[in-house]
């Protein structure tokens, strides 16, 4: 029997509606796996989730919430603050502290990062981030659907900050994250160039020489198929990318722009280098819509069918 323990997210987003919407498939899923809904605020929830009991730590399957803090304040929908984002945080170390006791895989709820450092979490950067701190792992981005996979070298990060951080990559644990999910490396990897046109050799930049090459004979190395950096505007054409069992970019939106503009509502975002699966919903906490009954849980919903 799997565990898959749901984290709520920012609660004045859209976290209710796409827990109501998926409702008949989690209950489907929940026949044969543990779902563990982590909350620190019920009164959004929709009706139908009131009826299951506290977690318990039981070994059975089925719908089971865990509430470790219940926060003083009221929660309105598509107007966040530092409360949403204070109950966010907590939802997520709250979801973190119960997978390191008991086991388990992990779907978090979008939230906003602007709104949990507004709550008082200063450094925080994103859900990738803190995964890294609280497992002591190295983690990497990875957009996940089953047509197209797209890894980022770097996350979330200004620009300027990209080449250097580029070469502060830690191959090796990239590599140890890449073999413990052996179905991403049956095909070889592409690698998008930083610059446009990946440097036509050197003339408009040389970090594909002085930086990426490097990195891809490593890869090689360790018995890793990859190419060489190809030009960012070329390697998602479909004829291309079908070659590739995942796809490298450079940085945030170089990978996800495409990624989002080819996949939809129906992509997800993994987190590697864990020895558990992290999954969640490819987009925002969508506040301006909000309450409207207008989200679309397919992303969610991908998110429940990869851990079931």
């Amino acid at each position: 029997m799997n565990r898959i323990i749901i984290t709520e997210g920012d609660p004045s987003g859209i976290s209710y509606e796409l827990l109501e919407k998926s409702f008949s498939i989690i209950q489907k899923i929940a026949q044969k796996n543990q779902i563990i809904l982590v909350r620190s605020q019920n009164q959004i929830y929709p009706k139908q989730f009131i009826q299951f009991k506290k977690y318990n730590f039981e070994k059975t399957a089925g719908i089971f919430f865990y509430e470790k803090e219940i926060f003083s304040g009221k929660i309105n929908l598509s107007k966040p603050n530092s409360l949403s984002g204070k109950i966010s945080y907590s939802s997520l170390i709250t979801g973190i502290e119960l997978q390191k006791k008991n086991g388990g895989n992990l779907i978090t709820l979008p939230l906003s990062k602007e709104w949990v450092i507004q709550s008082g979490i200063k450094n925080f950067s994103g859900h990738t981030e803190t995964l890294a701190k609280e497992y002591n792992q190295k983690t990497f981005m990875l957009m996940y659907s089953k047509s197209l996979k797209v890894l980022t070298l770097t996350t979330h990060i200004p620009l300027k900050k990209v080449p250097e951080s580029l070469k502060k990559l830690e191959i090796g644990k990239l590599i140890l994250a890449l073999k413990k999910n052996p179905e991403l490396i049956l095909k070889p990897i592409g690698v998008c160039g930083l610059n446009p046109h990946a440097g036509e050799n050197g003339k408009i930049g040389t970090e594909e020489k002085k930086i990426l090459l490097p990195m891809i004979k490593k890869i090689e190395a360790s018995g890793i198929k990859i190419s060489e950096p190809i030009s960012a505007d070329s390697i998602f054409i479909p004829e291309i990318s079908k070659k590739f069992g995942i796809i490298f970019a450079c940085y945030h939106d170089q990978g996800l722009i495409p990624f989002k503009s080819i996949i939809g509502k129906r992509g997800i975002n993994m987190t590697l280098g864990l020895d558990f699966y992290r999954v969640s919903p490819d987009h925002g906490p969508a506040f301006d819509i909000a309450g409207k009954n207008l989200c679309n849980p397919d992303s969610f919903i991908e998110c429940l069918k990869v851990l079931s």
